[in-house]
């Protein structure tokens, strides 16, 4: 009987917590950031998944210590999602099982639009690189969609890059999540009329929008004998995009704009006070004339609280420009800074100006706030270290090259990008109207986002073909332009789901390779020597204890 309890209490009762244990699922996160807590709508989106999705993972295989940093933290994620539903199938995938020759593997890969990364490291004197792809795929059986898995900024050095990507995977999770579920996307219009920005030229922009809304091109102009009608095909779109347009509005185009606003329709300007020939600026005179531009929409804005000054921003925080130094075959290709491009970082306070990185505003204006009822937000500005300079101005490219004069840029930052929202009084209250229209407002609740440089949404375009919004072709820089206007897009749409969990931060500990390199041979020590240290110090305690039972 004796033996039969023993054997109940050491083997039956440790086997069944075994096989409890299997089915709590119970995390309990210390960190101080709440590194391993999945945000509610990440939770409620895992828990209404109706069909299984398949996540093939390609950052794993032979990888450098950071990126097997970065690895092991999406593990940790998909566990984490996989405890709120069961339709997900996660697999890691080693690209380079299959044997294929490194440039073959790069070159499929890039065909699905998962271009590699090369990290080069230095290894005990000797440079080495290492080809690594940061990307995983999602597949609900009908289309498929690329998830980054590597978040960079310009700037950053590698453990911040690993650090900041490891912040926002389980935004790119959510983000992959909610695109490929979303069954009704709400619809906003994109101005096409007064010569805005051409179309491969937000290209990119448009394309990154299309997985969250249906966009709808607009033209203010096509039904001018019925403006009627063309404010109830207005009012149908709770946004409407204007990017850069250069051709004047009239009192009825601004009549129809005004009862947008103020009937509760949000609007999202990128527009440029100065005009710059950059033609005539990138020609071989180099020299261009920056001159104030009406739109003859002076009178709406200043009535709804902001005025774009005739102006020209310089920084000394700026992108550069390349110019070719020599001739013929002797030529050289050069970065310099150029103030005109001034690269600025978004208020970090803001919503949707988290865990941002660097703006590029080319051209850009003041924005001065007056007094009115909409409460005045500045989302972006110039440095501390900038001055604004009065049109006409003559900007000639070889001044590029010029020793700049930090002493000359002694203005505080002034705003480039505001949010007004709020009560906005509309701009032809006690004035004769242009035409009539029906339901006609004079005051009301909405938002405007309103940007100073024109061009802030365009891409470049190489061949014909639009490139990535924010890649610079010619310095290879990446800037932040692209991520920082679909937030201030979803901001507007309240879209708040995805600037919720793109906001969280994570606050990863960072060793000190100097001070590591110093005392790496006491550490070397220490790691060899106090496992020995602990197995003679456990071996002592049994030796007494021993002695002391069976001494006598």
């Amino acid at each position: 009987m004796k033996n039969r309890t023993r054997w109940f209490k050491n083997l039956i009762i440790p086997l069944l917590l075994i096989f409890a244990a299997q089915d709590i699922h119970y995390q309990w996160d210390v960190t101080q950031d709440q590194r391993y807590t999945l945000n509610e709508k990440t939770k409620t989106l895992l828990e209404g998944l109706e069909h299984p999705l398949k996540i093939d993972v390609f950052l794993t295989g032979k990888l450098p210590a950071e990126y097997l940093r970065l690895q092991r933290e999406i593990t940790t994620l998909m566990k984490s999602m996989e405890k709120h539903t069961d339709q997900l199938i996660v697999e890691f995938v080693d690209p380079f099982e299959g044997g294929d020759p490194t440039e073959t593997l790069i070159g499929e890969m890039s065909q699905y639009g998962l271009p590699p990364e090369y990290i080069v490291a230095d290894q005990n004197q000797a440079l080495e690189q290492t080809v690594v792809f940061p990307w995983a795929m999602i597949n609900d059986g009908n289309k498929s969609l690329r998830i980054p898995l590597l978040e960079k900024v310009l700037g950053d050095d590698e453990p911040q890059k690993i650090n900041r990507s490891i912040a926002q995977l389980e935004f790119h999770f959510f983000d992959a999540l909610y695109k490929i579920t979303q069954k009704q996307k709400p619809t906003l219009a994109v101005l096409t009329s007064h010569g805005t920005s051409e179309a491969i030229k937000v290209a990119d922009f448009m394309q990154s929008l299309q997985p969250y809304y249906q966009l709808a091109s607009f033209d203010l102009k096509a039904l001018e004998d019925d403006p009627e009608k063309t404010m109830e095909n207005l009012k149908r779109f709770p946004l409407l995009l204007v990017s850069n347009p250069s051709q004047p509005f009239t009192e009825t185009e601004k009549y129809l704009l005004d009862q947008h606003l103020i009937g509760g329709g949000k609007q999202w300007w990128a527009i440029n006070a100065t005009a710059v020939n950059r033609d005539s600026l990138f020609s071989a005179g180099g020299t261009a004339v920056a001159m104030g531009r009406s739109l003859h929409l002076e009178n709406l804005f200043f009535k709804y609280g902001f005025r774009l000054q005739k102006n020209l921003i310089k920084d000394l925080y700026c992108a550069p420009i390349v110019l070719a130094n020599g001739t013929a075959s002797q030529a050289q290709y050069l970065p310099y800074p150029w103030p005109y491009y001034p690269l600025s970082k978004p208020n970090e306070n803001q919503l949707f100006g988290s865990n941002a990185g660097n703006v590029i505003l080319s051209f850009a204006s003041t924005i001065d706030t007056l007094k009115s009822p909409a409460e005045k937000t500045v989302l972006i500005g110039s440095s501390d270290f900038s001055k604004s300079l009065q049109t006409p101005w003559v900007i000639r490219l070889q001044d590029a090259s010029k020793k700049i004069a930090p002493a000359t840029f002694n203005q505080s930052s002034q705003p480039m990008g505001v949010l007004l929202k709020g009560k906005f009084n509309s701009a032809f209250e006690n004035r004769i109207k242009p035409t009539l229209l029906n339901q006609v407002k004079t005051t009301g609740h909405s938002e405007l986002i309103v940007f100073s440089s024109g061009s802030i949404a365009e891409n470049q375009v190489d061949k014909g073909k639009p490139l990535e919004l924010g890649y610079d072709k010619w310095t290879h820089n990446f800037y932040f332009n692209k991520v920082f206007l679909q937030q201030s897009i979803h901001y507007m749409m309240g879209n708040t789901a995805l600037l919720n969990i793109k906001k969280k931060s994570v606050m990863l500990p960072r060793l000190n390779p100097e001070k590591v390199k110093k005392i790496s041979g006491r550490l070397k020590a220490g790691l060899l020597l106090s496992p020995l240290l602990v197995l003679f110090l456990i071996g002592g305690v049994f030796y007494r204890l021993r002695i002391r039972k069976f001494g006598q």
